[in-house]
């Protein structure tokens, strides 16, 4: 008996072609189906999940710790069946094909790393909040109570790990590749698991270090260093105003007050500016107060102003505490307003503008004026602090903004806590690792003004190609524009004539850091070209640039370094912080890929 035939006697090869295309069209409408089938369903799953940690937020917030169990059950469930729906072969394969293989990994990551920070972190800071709350790292009645912290302090290592790497994996998405319906929602994850991220390190750090920083054993004494942008330096702008914290068995106190001028310049400082820094940073970092922030590290920085201010109040300080302004307006957002004794009400809307101008205009020549609100500003945020005035969350929030702007800086004296703090975004050290290319901008003002309040500095880094596979060439671009009002400005702002300047301009110099065993390739200013100059600190080669900025005018300063030889990962860039919010230590992409 003859078998059955399915397909003509004579078949020719573009028979066979054309039934084999059919076969594999066939094949790939099925695979798209399913593909498409699971990521409509991954995507549903991963808007419930971000629903439902909008709501965690909230309860832990407001110390609910049976609705934040449940859901978190309910968040942990949807971020594992996102995970699953898109962790198989197929999504594999389809992550290297053209067109839309950037959109399928980026789906992929994102689930993955949902998934991860559901399972590994949320589930044991529940607990913790269930345990202790949001208290534990806030003062109430001027006290911390550091049996908490001491309970918290060996479970917060898992959630750190946890969320570090899911900043990294979805930190690896290039936005600018997936499909434009994607790009934000990409962007806006990134933005919050590396803020996540930054506030695990610190809450980590924190709750091991701060029941002996607050005087668990002994009484501590800090230095709060209150930076003010208007006149800008390396870190921020000079320390304009300073307190003594003292610290005993949880309870924090604020002491002695003043102002730079209560510290003037001296000849011979206990410490000196290491002779290998000679050029790179100012000699009298190390004899005047206002001029420490100018460098750009501040385990350095804190150093010079703890020996000089105690030199001059005859005390010992077992470390420093930086903010500035913007750091106070930020806290006010939780706080809520507070009022000076000239009648001054500070909100979170004003306190830049008043602490960074107004004073200067209301006290234009009454230095003693100036300095008595900026004392009664720091007390009276101190005290609302300490005292547990206000909301928590949004007073932590405020904390962990301020520090990924830079803005909140911590250095101690002893060696074995400032070898923890370093692993933070509040140790403000300069890199000198060269597993990575950190290049930073510092911005200093020259004339002793108050004129930075009116300076708009923005900087970009590009890695713009790779050599050999060993180092990458960056350009950086920073462009400084004055907006000095075309009105007459007091000398409290303008500071004293100078000759060859008008009392709007500003005289500024820019410090750019290379990337350790990094090289400048091209320094050029408005269009000229500059010799490199300045030195180095470590293995950083800087280069330092003089600027004049005329009111109204706008320079831009493009750099090309190259980095040391290993450096062939994402880059990052450093800058000072303004008086404009931003996120800092931006990560720029490779060209090395």
């Amino acid at each position: 008996m003859a078998s059955p035939r399915f397909l003509p006697e004579r078949y020719d090869r573009a028979g066979w072609v054309r039934l084999g295309l059919a076969v594999t069209g066939a094949v790939l409408t099925v695979c798209v189906v399913v593909l498409a089938w699971q990521g409509v369903r991954a995507a549903i799953l991963l808007s419930r999940a971000s629903d439902q940690s909008q709501l965690l937020l909230a309860q832990v917030a407001q110390g609910d710790a049976d609705g934040a169990r449940q859901t978190s059950a309910v968040l942990t469930d949807a971020a594992g069946r996102a995970h699953a729906s898109t962790d198989g072969p197929l999504w594999a394969v389809f992550s290297h094909v053209p067109i839309v293989g950037d959109d399928v990994d980026a789906v992929r990551v994102v689930a993955r790393e949902v998934d991860r920070v559901a399972t590994q972190a949320v589930p044991t800071i529940v607990d913790v909040t269930a345990q202790v709350g949001l208290d534990a790292f806030s003062p109430r009645d001027g006290r911390v109570d550091i049996a908490n912290l001491e309970a918290v302090a060996p479970r917060l290592a898992g959630p750190r790990e946890a969320l570090e790497r899911a900043a990294r994996g979805v930190g690896e998405i290039e936005p600018q590749k997936v499909a434009g319906r994607l790009q934000a929602p990409v962007r806006r994850l990134q933005g919050s698991l590396t803020s996540a991220a930054s506030a695990a390190r610190v809450a980590d750090t924190a709750a091991a270090l701060l029941p002996e920083m607050l005087g668990g054993s002994e009484r501590r004494r800090y230095l709060l260093l209150i930076q003010n942008n208007a006149e800008i330096r390396s870190l921020g702008g000079i320390p304009g105003s300073f307190a003594v914290i003292e610290a005993d068995r949880g309870k924090v106190r604020m002491r002695t007050q003043g102002s730079a001028i209560d510290v003037p310049p001296i000849d011979r400082p206990r410490l000196t500016v290491p002779e290998d820094q000679l050029g790179a940073v100012p000699v009298t970092a190390a004899t005047d107060l206002r001029n420490t922030t100018a460098v750009p590290d501040f385990p350095e920085a804190a150093a010079f102003a703890s020996s000089l201010v105690g030199e001059e109040l005859d005390t010992r300080f077992d470390g420093v505490v930086s903010v500035d302004p913007v750091t106070l307006g930020y806290l006010l957002q939780g706080l809520g307003p507070v009022t000076l004794e000239d009648g001054t009400r500070l909100t979170a809307e004003n306190a830049v503008d008043e602490l960074l101008n107004g004073v200067y205009r209301r006290y234009a020549t009454d230095l003693l004026g100036q300095d008595a609100v900026f004392e009664d500003a720091a007390r009276r945020i101190f005290d609302a602090f300490v005292d547990g005035q206000g909301a928590t969350q949004p007073v932590l929030e405020a904390l962990v903004q301020a520090s990924v702007d830079n803005r909140v800086l911590v250095w101690s004296a002893d060696e074995s806590e400032q070898r923890r703090i370093r692993s933070t975004g509040v140790a403000g050290a300069l890199p000198q690792t060269r597993d990575r290319a950190h290049v930073g901008v510092y911005v200093d003002d020259s004339k002793g003004a108050k004129l930075q309040y009116y300076l708009d500095a923005s900087s970009t880094l590009r890695s713009v190609r790779c050599v050999d596979d060993r180092a990458q060439v960056l350009t950086l671009r920073t462009t400084l524009t004055s907006t000095v009002p075309d009105t007459a400005l007091p000398i409290s702002i303008t500071g004293l004539e100078l000759p060859g300047l008008r009392p709007g301009d500003q005289r500024l110099s820019v410090r750019v850091v290379a990337p350790a065993g990094g090289v400048f390739e091209r320094v050029r200013l408005a269009d000229v070209e500059r010799t490199p100059s300045g030195g180095r600190i470590g293995d950083r080669r800087v280069t330092v640039v003089p600027v004049t900025l005329r009111p109204g005018e706008s320079v831009d300063l493009e750099v090309q370094v190259r980095t040391g030889e290993g450096q062939t990962s994402d880059a990052v860039l450093t800058t000072t912080p303004g008086i404009e919010a931003g996120a800092n230590d931006v990560r720029v992409r490779s060209a090395c890929g």
